[in-house]
């Protein structure tokens, strides 16, 4: 009914008027034809820019989630991390616990000082993977590290193995990498004189008898 009546209305009108309304109806719609044109370039515009904000807007929700799903995945790293460190520091304190870590290479036992050492590399990487330092800042306590007679050693019994299970970890891999970097470009330590080693045997000893 409405087509009907919206394709009649126009015929009849066209049909009823003279020549001379036609032209003037002519004249207005000449006249108003620049009118359209604006606002519907003004519309154009509107839905452009619309499309464009809305686009921002989900760019912006995608990065935000993105940055989120890191935390989230730092923040798990940490707390295993922690976990791993609050073992080794059971380890250090008890001896049998101690005994339940395999040896860090055939026939290499572990020591507490061996340990502790780990602890402190662990430290380092949690640092750096938490952006607490940046690289030169780990480079330089890496450097730092070496020259301790005991690092260095622990680094000269451990650096194998470490080698062999970081495969598969971008990460780890990294890391022990810089560590090694590090261990390379260390002088390696005088050996401890005669009464630094009796007192070192003394002093395991001596905390074997008190457990």
């Amino acid at each position: 009914m409405l087509v009907t009546a919206g394709v009649a209305v126009p015929v009849v009108l066209l049909l009823r008027v003279d020549d001379a309304a036609l032209s003037r109806w002519s004249q207005v719609g000449q006249a108003l034809e620049p009118v359209g044109v604006f606002f519907s370039g003004v519309a154009f515009i509107g839905i452009a820019l619309t499309l464009f904000l809305q686009s921002r807007e989900l760019q912006n929700q995608r990065e935000e989630l993105t940055i989120t799903r890191e935390e989230q995945q730092r923040n798990s790293e940490v707390a295993l991390r922690q976990l791993h460190t609050d073992l080794i520091k059971m380890a250090i304190s008890d001896r049998e616990l101690r005994e339940v870590w395999p040896p860090i290479a055939p026939g290499i036992a572990e020591t507490k000082k061996d340990h502790y050492c780990n602890l402190i590399l662990n430290l380092q990487k949690v640092a750096y993977e938490a952006h607490t330092i940046e690289l030169a800042e780990l480079r330089g306590a890496l450097r730092y590290l070496m020259a301790s007679r005991d690092m260095y050693r622990f680094w000269t019994k451990a650096r194998s193995a470490r080698g062999a299970i970081t495969t598969g970890d971008e990460a780890e891999y990294f890391f022990t990498a810089e560590v090694d970097k590090a261990f390379a470009d260390a002088t390696p330590p005088k050996a401890a004189g005669l009464s630094h080693t009796l007192r070192h045997v003394i002093g395991e000893w001596s905390s074997r008898r008190l457990r």
